[in-house]
């Protein structure tokens, strides 16, 4: 193992300020054109809407007294409509005033929308009163249309579904998933009134009283409306013959359940799943279960005698990797003496007992077990104490696949729980997914389940998933064969940048760390060679952008390659150089050790390593710490760097490169790492501000010299599956910034916390003004527009400027009024890419080294996501890295010197009133 930890240890970043901004940070939202003509035809307008609810209510009582007639299940009493807003000014969570409950927070200003009033009273009362009035404090204009349930397959069904939409046959069986809207009561308490400033007891009282007689909560109203909501479901599923299906040990329904939903997997006939889909008025989310591919394995023998080499079991307390997989063969002589076989389970229906590997060719469990154990490939002799213990958990079937009857939210919490709570296991390895590109507007139930779980465990758990292969033969409807691409000259690595080629299934989970492959080598024998060159993104593996433009992979590593003997019409095999080296299953025959299989499913489990080496190094750290090492460690390739565009590229196929475990777990001469660790939490609109001392020998090396800064911030937070946009998916959204050339950390956090309060404010003044006079207030708009673009524009500018040039920035290209890309205050070398979509965020720079004598400060802010809870927090872990880009100049003992403990002072409160 790397001895950097031990000679060069990293060293601790000190918080030196923070603040929380009174208003949330942002401040209003921009009115669009829709909205203010609205305003000005209240009356029309109001009209309009009207005359829609007259529509749907009665519709829905027509259709009520015809679902009776002809004997159709009984529906909840709630009516279902969509609504079409105004995307940037109309909040969903104001329809709750409405007597509105969200199903789905669409994209494009759509909402699902379900009412328990099926007159849709207050909604009504709302839109009487524009009409009266013309005017008044309401969100009505806002809303722009309300429309019929009846284009809910449009907004809810999965691409593969809506594609067969028209043909449902109605007497076949179908299994599908579906996702139920059923808002967690509990955390309407986060809205309960907080107490103001100098109210006393008394008062403060007399308000929360008031608020719970109106809200007339209890805790045990969650599991009520829950059980209540199944129950419907499962009735109304019965009588079209169909069922949930049952968990593994068939004594309860498979229902994964988040906050704000619950998840299953149903079978239901086709006029059943038609009904299903436009008339439950829950329901927001229907797809298919994924495919499953088997990889190509060509059989090599291996030549090699290995047999004097002998793996010895890790000390008693070393962390545990649960492999969640086909099974592990766990009598293996180079992987017996590191199994925990005391805790082996299987989740396979009907195979509770067997947890052996029983995939032919060799196996798929046992190659992702000695990967971990062996990164590098197997010892040809010696003796090496294994890492970590290695844990069982299989959930494949002998032919490598998922069955049918086995949820995957379900049993990956059943297996968490079991696991982290026996045996407080916190890294595992899920080289398992889907054979379709991951959807980029809605999170599945499998990758929410997995950010579920991260969140409850407040980010100590981290999941280690595979992006996904590309098959070499075989076609999907929305995944073509890498022959497929050839053969309609979509050429290597083009087609590794199409939708087609996009992550996998659960790979697109915010909280997870996804790895894609790269080749470790090439083959040339005329006329065969492989596709991919040493360090290039392996021909097939799964790459991003992820859902909502995540850079995903996050990481790379080697998987392998494959060799074709031309483009035209590609035979693929896998000789040996051309694959890594991987522990293999010996129950049907064959070697113990070969060279023989790809995928990303082996590159996966060599970053499984590196985490195990870091829970060995720092054992009381958080698995959310351990992520940002992992992150901060890697590095793209010299190729990479050639020109911009190929940056793009490489920064879409690969993330931000391959980790290294020296970085990961210590520094070098002229290396240093300072670190914020996983413990840290911070609330919505709060900042923290980190200071970075530079020492003198940045001053002193004559003309300068170059240093790469490196910055991962690594957060968690709990998950919605009913909002489709990142900042509405998480509770809290992070991100980071750092100060300007001789800013002091007092101005920065002032202006970091200050941002677009002005402007908050003049929204505020124009809603009461356009409410008073229509007219004076679309002219105060039209000033207010210019003065906000023109300080806008400013700000960009001055940010533009700053100590850094980013490689991703926090901003990327978009679109202005007139469709065109501008570049002004776009702050990163690579414009159509942003470091802040994620839950991991990465960026990095070179400057010279006296652009730093100054120092400076980074500033991590929280955000208001769906919570609206102002005292709830999540947490993260922040790392910053110096490199001197020539090896030879020392700059570690430098900071140690230099990194004094600073004084936290006090909080700052920012009042705008």
């Amino acid at each position: 193992m790397p001895d950097s930890s031990d000679q060069f240890p990293h060293l601790s970043l000190r918080l030196v300020k923070e603040g929380i901004a009174s208003v949330p940070l942002g401040g209003g939202g921009r009115v669009s054109a829709t909205t203010l003509a609205n305003r000005g035809d209240a009356g029309g307008h109001g009209s309009r809407l009207k005359a829609s609810v007259d529509l749907i209510t009665t519709n829905w009582k027509e259709e009520k007294e015809k679902r009776q007639e002809e004997g159709k299940p009984e529906l909840p009493e709630a009516v279902s409509f969509i609504l079409e807003v105004d995307p940037d000014l109309f909040d969903a969570d104001d329809l709750k005033s409405l007597g509105i409950e969200v199903v789905a927070d669409l994209e494009q200003g759509y909402i699902i929308g379900a009412s328990a009033d099926t007159d849709l009273s207050q909604l009504r009362g709302k839109i009487e009163k524009l009409i009266q009035e013309g005017k008044g404090k309401t969100k009505i204009p806002a809303i722009w249309e309300i429309l019929e349930g009846t284009q809910r397959p449009e907004y809810i069904l999965s691409d593969c579904l809506k594609a067969e939409w028209d043909r449902i046959l109605e007497q076949q069986e179908y299994v599908v998933e579906v996702g139920i809207s059923c808002i967690d009561i509990r955390e309407q308490y986060s809205r309960c009134p907080k107490r103001k400033e100098s109210e006393s007891d008394e008062k403060y009282q007399k308000r929360i009283n008031k608020w719970l007689g109106k809200h007339n909560l209890s805790p045990e109203d969650w599991d009520d409306l829950y059980s209540e909501r199944t129950d419907q479901l499962q009735k109304f599923i019965n009588q079209y013959n169909g069922e949930i299906l049952q968990n593994i040990a068939g004594s309860e329904i498979g229902i994964s359940r988040l906050s704000d939903s619950f998840s299953c997997r149903v079978r239901i006939l086709g006029k059943g799943l038609k009904d299903l889909v436009l008339n439950f008025p829950y329901v927001f989310d229907v797809s298919e279960p994924d495919e499953f591919s088997v990889p190509l394995v060509t059989p090599n023998e291996s030549e090699l005698d290995r047999e004097t080499f002998t793996l010895e079991a890790p000390d008693l307390n070393a962390p545990k990797v649960c492999v969640i997989d086909s099974g592990i063969q766990e009598l293996h002589p180079k992987l017996r003496a590191a199994i925990d076989s005391a805790h082996s389970k299987s989740w396979v229906p009907g195979e509770l007992d067997m947890t052996a590997d029983y995939v032919r060719g060799g196996g798929h469990g046992t190659r992702v077990a000695g990967a971990i154990l062996y990164p590098l490939g197997i010892p040809l002799t010696g003796r090496q104490q294994a890492i970590c213990w290695i844990q069982n958990a299989r959930i494949l079937d002998g032919d490598n696949y998922l069955p049918t009857k086995l949820f995957p939210p379900k049993v990956l919490k059943e297996i968490v729980e079991f696991y982290y709570h026996r045996t407080k296991t916190r890294i595992f390895n899920h080289s398992v997914a889907g054979i379709s590109p991951c959807r980029t507007q809605s999170m599945t139930s499998w990758a929410a389940e997995i950010d579920k779980l991260i969140w409850e465990k407040k980010g100590d758990v981290l999941f280690i998933v595979a992006a996904g292969n590309i098959a070499a033969n075989t076609s999907f409807v929305t995944r073509p064969s890498i022959a497929a691409h050839m053969q309609a000259g979509r050429n290597y690595p083009d087609y590794l940048l199409s939708p087609s080629a996009r992550v996998a299934n659960p790979a697109q989970s915010f909280q997870a760390l996804t790895v894609g492959s790269v080749s470790h080598g090439s083959y040339q024998n005329p006329p065969l060679r492989s596709i991919a060159e040493i360090d290039c993104p392996s021909a097939f593996s799964c790459t991003g952008l992820g859902i909502w433009d995540t850079i995903k992979p996050e990481v790379v590593e080697y998987g392998g390659d494959y060799v074709v003997d031309s483009t035209s019409s590609p035979s693929f095999s896998t000789p040996e150089s051309v694959c890594p080296e991987l522990v293999r299953s010996t129950l049907h025959g064959g070697t113990a050790v070969s060279a023989d299989a790809v995928g990303t499913s082996f590159a996966a489990p060599k970053v499984a390593h590196i985490a195990a080496a870091l829970a060995v190094e720092f054992p009381q750290e958080s698995a959310l710490f351990y992520r940002a090492l992992i992150v901060q460690s890697a590095r793209l390739p010299n190729w990479a760097h050639g020109s911009v565009e190929k940056l793009y590229q490489a920064i879409r196929m690969m993330g931000y490169g391959i980790p290294n475990a020296e970085r990961a777990l210590g520094n070098a001469s002229n290396r240093v790492t300072l670190k914020v660790d996983g413990s840290e939490c911070i609330r919505a609109r709060q900042a923290k501000v980190y200071q970075v001392q530079i020492p003198k020998i940045f001053l002193s090396q004559g003309e300068g010299f170059d240093v790469l800064v490196e910055i991962t911030l690594s957060y968690v937070a709990e998950p919605r599956r009913t909002r489709r946009h990142r900042r509405k998916y998480l509770s809290t959204w992070l991100d980071w910034t750092c100060s300007k050339r001789g800013e002091d950390p007092q101005v920065f956090l002032y202006r970091v916390l200050k941002i677009l309060r002005f402007h908050h404010l003049l929204i505020r003044f124009w809603l009461l003004l356009i409410e008073i006079d229509c007219e004076l207030g679309i002219l105060f708009l039209c000033i207010l527009h210019d003065s906000l673009k023109n300080q806008k524009l400013l700000e960009e500018s001055e940010e533009g400027e700053g100590l850094f040039r980013w490689t991703l920035g926090k901003r990327k290209f978009k679109p202005d009024d007139n469709g065109q890309k501008r570049p002004l205050g776009i702050d990163g070398i690579v414009k159509e890419l942003s470091r802040s979509n994620g839950t991991i965020q990465k960026d990095w720079a070179i400057v010279r080294s006296y652009d730093l004598r100054e120092g400076f400060c980074i500033a991590v802010v929280g955000h208001e996501g769906w919570n609206k809870d102002p005292e709830a927090t999540v947490p993260y872990s922040l790392i910053v890295s110096f490199e001197a880009v020539n090896s030879e100049i020392s700059i570690y003992e430098a900071f140690v010197q230099v990194q004094q403990p600073l004084q936290v002072q006090e909080e700052i409160q920012l009042t705008v009133s």
